[in-house]
Formats: C-alpha cells, structure tokens, sequence
C-alpha cells in the first residue's frame, strides 16, 4: 500500500502498489475526515502499523487500523503549536514521533495509556520555523533543521518510555528532554532536510544555498564531530536520504535524484544522477553567476513564462516539478535499493538503484 496526499486535506491509500502497471492500484481508502487544511507530512510506521499526519490545521492524528470494521480509526494529538505543523517523522521504535512547526517548536509526542490519547513534550530552543526532522536509530536523539540557517541534535529521551543507554553518541540521556547536544551552522540558508545514517555515526543536512553538510561523529563522545560542506553547483536539494554508510541520495528543484558518495578517505563527492534522461542529453552551460543561476530554474517549465511551451518540451527528467518528497521501499534499518519520490507535478515515482 501507498498513502499519498493530493496537495489538499485529504490522504488516500492506495493498494496493489507494487505493481508497476499503475492502472491497477486501487483506492482503498480515503482519510479526509479530519484535517480541515493541507496536509504536509505523512509517515506510517512499519513497527505499529499506525499513520501519523500532519496539517497546516496546526493538528496531527494518529491513524490505526481496525481489522474488525476495516477502517482506519483516527486519534487526536495534542501538539500545542500556534503554527503550521510542517514535517511529521516516527521513531524506529515505533513509539515516538516528532513534528516540526513553524511555531519554533518540536513537539515529541507518544501515546498516554492513562488518559487514552497522544500528548507531546516541547522542544523550543529554535529561532524561526522548523522545516525537518529525523530520528537516530536509537530513538532516544532527533536532528532539526530551521530556517535560521542551523541544524541541532537535541535529545528525546522520554522518563518512564525510553531505556537508559551509555551508548549513545552522548552518553546516557536520561533526564535530559530537550537538551541541545549539538549545532551546525554550515548551511548559508534554510536546512531543508536533515537524515542520519543506519549506523547513526553520519548526519547530513542540506541548505537552500545549494550546500550538502555530512557530519562524522566520532565514538568517543568527548570528541568533536569533523563535517564537510559541498558546494553544489546545482538548484538546492529539499530532501535527503542515506542509501548506505557511503552512499546519500538527494532530491529537490533539480528534479533528479543525485548520489553523492563517500571515497576511502571519508570525503564525499558528487556522483551520478540517477535519471539517465539527462546524464547524456543535458549540455553545460557556458553562462557564469546570476546568468547561468536563472537559466537553470528557467529551464524549468515555469508555466509564467512567455516561452513555458518551448520549456516544457526541454525537460528532459522523468519528474517535470520540484521533488518535494522521498521514501524508501526497503526494509528499515538495511541498504536502500528502492525508493520513491513525489514531486510538485503530480507524479509519484518508484526508483530501483
């Protein structure tokens, strides 16, 4: 199954959708009872089986199967933001998840037995809207990136849910909800996305200047993370995603998914783009600054321009809109093989790497 938003209030699920012929997926089911604005984030847990949404509406719901009715039963979440709510992420355990906000707020929700609903604990400590968020494999640490230009670990130890470990990347965590255990500020714009790595020993994050930030942290927890900034000279990414400890794929307004790849000294690079329409049609350009960063969203079919005919019939990508999203196909926690991407133009596209 696939759970989209068409760019409205409504989430639908579709079924069959590991067939390649799309005429056969069906709807399964329509989720549009609840959020009375867009949707802007959805992730289904593969541990709990449960969908979290979020919405402009400033809510979430957490959505649970009931096999004896067949339908997907929604669950208020008590999210306390002001603003939109942006991004929403599950922990790999399942028991958590964290949505960002344009309030400069995280919340960290997790289910309350006692009183039958889902609250959230605050994390505040960010200066302007928060874009992105992802979880350690641990589930005890998320990454955020803001548009005050910064990334931040923050710890999401929840007393009385999560197990104390003297393994993090922090040592133990107990008792410390909330804390700032790190900040980069490599990013010269809004930190679009942030991942981390299987291992959770990597974190990248991507900034609206067209820059990719990795940062190495190191087993010892008294020793200083190293990180290195690439300067692309392509349109900036919006969503990252490790494919393996080496391997890192990234999307946005460039419509094709990138590889940047780690060599044996630990420097990463730029690799292959993975929509081999443009790899050998697509010509460089010989314009330099500003010139050559307009023709570059020009190019882009924009359907305000005198030429958005001619545009269009130049995009030679399987995606003719900005990617605005990705997901992987592959089992948590492994290699990723397979993954999807959704984008701006309406399509949804499932790659196999």
């Amino acid at each position: 199954m696939c759970a989209i938003c068409p760019n409205s209030n409504k989430v639908r699920i579709y079924s069959g959708c590991h067939d390649p012929d799309v005429s056969k997926w069906e709807l399964a089911y329509d989720l549009s009872s609840e959020h009375t604005m867009l949707v802007s984030g959805i992730d289904w847990s593969p541990v709990s089986n449960k969908i979290v949404t979020c919405s402009h509406d400033r809510n979430a719901f957490v959505w649970t199967y009931n096999d004896d009715t067949a339908v997907w039963e929604p669950s208020l979440v008590i999210l306390r933001i002001n603003r939109a709510a942006l991004d929403v992420k599950w922990s790999p355990d399942g028991k958590k998840f964290a949505v960002a906000s344009g309030s400069k707020a995280v919340p960290i929700c997790h289910y309350e037995e006692d009183n039958n609903w889902w609250i959230s604990k605050m994390i505040k400590k960010h200066k302007s809207t928060v874009l992105s968020v992802d979880w350690h494999p641990n589930s005890q640490l998320v990454a955020t990136g803001c548009c005050d230009f910064k990334c931040r670990v923050f710890s999401a130890f929840v007393s009385g849910l999560d197990q104390a470990d003297d393994n993090t990347l922090f040592g133990d965590l107990s008792d410390t909800f909330g804390e700032l255990l790190a900040e980069f500020d490599q990013s010269h714009g809004w930190v679009c996305s942030v991942a981390w790595s299987q291992s959770g020993q990597k974190l990248a994050f991507a900034g609206h200047d067209a820059s990719l930030s990795m940062v190495h942290f190191a087993e010892d927890p008294d020793e200083q993370p190293t990180v290195q900034t690439i300067h692309t000279r392509s349109l900036p990414l919006t969503k990252v995603m490790f494919s393996s400890e080496e391997v890192l794929i990234g999307v946005g307004h460039e419509m094709n998914p990138t590889e940047f790849v780690m060599d044996g000294s630990n420097i990463w690079g730029v690799g292959r783009k993975l929509d081999t329409l443009t790899s050998s049609t697509e010509k460089k350009s010989t314009a330099s600054g500003f010139s050559a960063a307009r023709s570059m969203f020009g190019s882009r079919g924009g359907s305000n321009s005198k030429d958005s005919k001619r545009s269009k019939s130049q995009c030679l990508t399987k995606h003719t809109g900005c990617i605005t999203d990705m997901n992987s196909l592959s089992e948590p926690g492994s290699t990723i093989s397979k993954f999807a991407t959704s984008g701006v133009d309406g399509q949804l596209l499932y790659w196999d790497m």
